[in-house]
């Protein structure tokens, strides 16, 4: 046996003995899949959701090369483990300080921009695995989305009668506060606008970066994935923006984060249980 395969074999034991040291039913076991931005440079890194002495399984699509992995932190503090595969297993040798980062980058194929990964520690939840894949090129219907999204920002302020009522939801961010203003649905493709509004007019507008969705497939694995969207220009301290994607047939519970320069958003769910009736 080669030695990657022994490694693949040797790390669900590792899962499972740490996960035995936890409460019963304490850790739930997520399958993910990832969906990069084709132009990650200001997007926030890649979070796994992991546990000390635990093996997260990551997948690349296409699979990784030898030496790809770049480390951003000290060694003592992550291990990995390649595979023949073109996969990796990483394991965290110890949890974080207070207000310390694990991070590591890993490099894809020629020409590419580098992934980046940050490690977080939810006591609730633990990435058993998780699938990167790259986001498709735009098509023509991408084409007519934006067309849509941006007669919406050009509509006067009462634009959510253009879309199925929804109940009102609110998204925090660090330094500010976003509003969803309506939800349009057009068969699977969704159009969400939202307000955001700085929380002190004294500091500086509040940028996002990257709108990240996120739902359950009927196999029960978690798809996240960045969504377009379109701005238009701040007006003082408030702004205004159209996320728009497709919702992955057969899934539910549509979530919505928002990203800015400096740190990812949480995700928080959008009501659409209404949104989808006919009107």
């Amino acid at each position: 046996m080669r030695p990657g395969s022994w490694l693949l074999l040797l790390a669900p034991l590792l899962s499972a003995s740490a996960l035995a040291q936890a409460r019963p039913g304490e850790a739930n076991l997520q399958r993910r899949v990832l969906v990069t931005a084709s132009r990650s440079e200001d997007t926030s890194p890649l979070e796994l959701h992991v546990r000390a002495h635990a093996a997260t399984r990551i997948l690349f699509e296409p699979p990784l090369r030898p030496g790809s992995v770049k480390l951003e932190t000290q060694e003592e503090r992550l291990q990995f483990l390649p595979s023949d595969d073109g996969a990796l297993v990483v394991i965290p040798l110890r949890e974080p300080s207070e207000g310390e980062r694990m991070t590591f980058t890993v490099e894809t194929e020629p020409g590419a921009a580098p992934l980046r990964f940050e490690l977080v520690f939810p006591r609730d939840t633990m990435d058993l695995w998780v699938r990167v894949v790259h986001a498709k090129n735009g098509t023509s219907e991408e084409d007519a989305a934006v067309a849509i999204a941006r007669q919406l920002l050009s509509a006067p302020g009462a634009q959510a009668t253009l879309a199925v009522p929804q109940k009102m939801g609110e998204l925090e961010t660090p330094r500010s506060r976003g509003e969803v203003e309506s939800l349009l649905w057009m068969g699977p493709r969704f159009f969400i606008t939202l307000t955001v509004r700085n929380r002190k007019t004294s500091v500086p507008p509040w940028r996002l970066v990257q709108a990240r969705m996120r739902t359950t497939l009927p196999d029960g694995v978690i798809l996240e994935w960045p969504a377009q969207f379109y701005s238009r220009a701040p007006n003082g301290f408030r702004q205004r923006h159209v996320v728009t994607s497709q919702m992955p047939e057969g899934a539910h519970q549509l979530e919505l984060a928002l990203d800015s320069e400096d740190a990812p958003g949480d995700f928080q769910p959008i009501a659409q249980d209404e949104a989808r009736a006919k009107p």
